[in-house]
C-alpha cells in the first residue's frame, strides 16, 4: 500500500523507512514528500534537500518535492509566535497539512512523517497535527513511535549531510547558544593571540 512520507532530512528518512519495515504489518510502498518552509538558512535547506534527493535515488523512491525556499511563508505562518512549544505546533501543522493535501492529490490514502523518529520532537503534537490534517483531507495519518530505530541501511545515508539542529532559525539558536562554537576566543579567559 502506498504511503506518503514527509521528509525533513535524509537521516530521519532512512530511520523512518527502517522503522516502517520493523513494524511491517502491511506492504509499504513509500512516496517521499519534501516540503519544509521551516528550514533555514537557505544553504541548510539546500543541503538537506540534496541529501534527501540522493537518498531517494539510492532507494529508488519517488520524490515529490516542493523546491520553493519558504522563509517568508514560515515566518508569516508563525505570525510572531516564537516560543518552542507553540512555534513547533504551528510548524507541524504547516508541514503535515501540506503532506496530507499532497497525499490526497496523489491518490495516496496514508501519510506519515520522519519527525516521528526524533527524540527532540513533541510526539503528541505531531500526532495531533497529523490526525487533524488527515481528517481535513480525507487521508489517514500513520503514527508509529520510531524513536531509537537502529536497523538503518548504512548504504542509504553513506556520506550524506547530517544536520545539527531541527531546522528553523529559532532551533538553531537554541542548539548553539549555550556552546562556544565559533566564538573567538573560543573560551572566556584564554589569552588572545594579539594580546601583549
Amino acid at each position: 500500500m502506498k504511503i506518503l512520507v514527509h521528509a525533513c532530512c535524509a537521516h530521519c528518512l532512512a530511520e523512518t523507512l527502517a522503522g516502517l519495515e520493523e513494524v511491517k504489518k502491511k506492504e509499504w510502498e513509500p512516496v517521499v514528500r519534501w516540503c519544509n518552509p521551516n528550514i533555514h538558512p537557505l544553504i541548510e535547506w539546500r543541503r538537506r534537500l540534496k541529501a534527501v534527493k540522493m537518498l531517494c535515488e539510492r532507494a529508488k523512491l519517488l520524490l515529490l518535492a516542493d523546491e520553493t525556499y519558504g522563509l517568508r511563508d514560515f515566518l508569516h505562518a508563525l505570525d510572531g509566535t516564537y516560543g518552542a512549544g507553540d512555534r513547533c505546533r504551528i510548524c507541524y501543522a504547516l508541514r503535515l497539512g501540506d503532506a496530507a493535501r499532497t497525499a490526497k492529490e496523489a491518490g495516496i490514502p496514508l501519510f506519515t512523517t520522519t519527525l516521528i523518529t526524533s527524540v527532540h520532537q513533541d510526539h503528541a503534537a505531531i500526532r495531533a497535527a497529523g490526525e487533524k490534517a488527515g481528517k481535513e483531507n480525507g487521508v489517514s495519518f500513520v503514527y508509529r513511535d520510531l524513536r531509537g530505530v537502529e536497523d538503518v541501511d548504512a548504504k542509504l545515508v553513506f556520506s550524506l549531510y547530517k544536520q545539527q539542529y531541527c531546522g528553523c532559525v529559532f532551533s538553531e539558536e537554541e542548539r548553539f547558544a549555550p556552546t562556544t562554537t565559533h566564538l573567538y576566543p573560543p573560551r572566556p579567559g584564554l589569552p588572545r593571540a594579539d594580546s601583549p
